[in-house]
């Protein structure tokens, strides 16, 4: 967030000079910076977008490659969050449908520890609860 207030403050700046050498702000130049400023919120919507789910697919795919089993639907919850932010421990809570047997399921896997070292993500053992639907 302090990105990008800082990228919008920084715009600002810029249109500012171009007013005072020009002394008028064209409608071109007004354009152009409220296209400028529409690029960069929907840019900074994508990227925190993808940084959200970036860990729920990360244990998709994770669960996936253990269990061989493909989760149909899943919500995450941040518990770590709460109480303390890290940047490089995640504590999280997912609860998922998966299907076996042509049964599905719904799962619940508490206090999944994340670690990040550098730019890989490790997941500690978790437990998870199943119950058929």
């Amino acid at each position: 967030m302090q990105i990008f207030i800082a990228i919008i403050l920084i715009i600002i700046l810029i249109a500012s000079i171009i007013y005072k050498l020009n002394n008028k702000f064209e409608k071109k130049e007004l354009l152009i910076l409220i296209s400028i400023i529409v690029v960069v919120i929907l840019v900074f919507t994508m990227y925190e977008k993808n940084q959200k789910n970036f860990l729920p697919n990360a244990f998709k795919e994770k669960y996936k490659k253990e269990t061989n089993v493909d989760i149909l639907k899943l919500s995450s919850e941040l518990l770590n969050n709460k109480v303390v932010s890290s940047k490089d421990h995640f504590i999280y809570k997912f609860t998922y449908i998966i299907r076996k047997n042509n049964k599905e399921y719904l799962c619940v896997a508490n206090n999944v520890n994340i670690n990040k070292i550098q730019d890989e993500y490790i997941f500690d053992k978790w437990t998870e609860e199943c119950k058929e639907q």
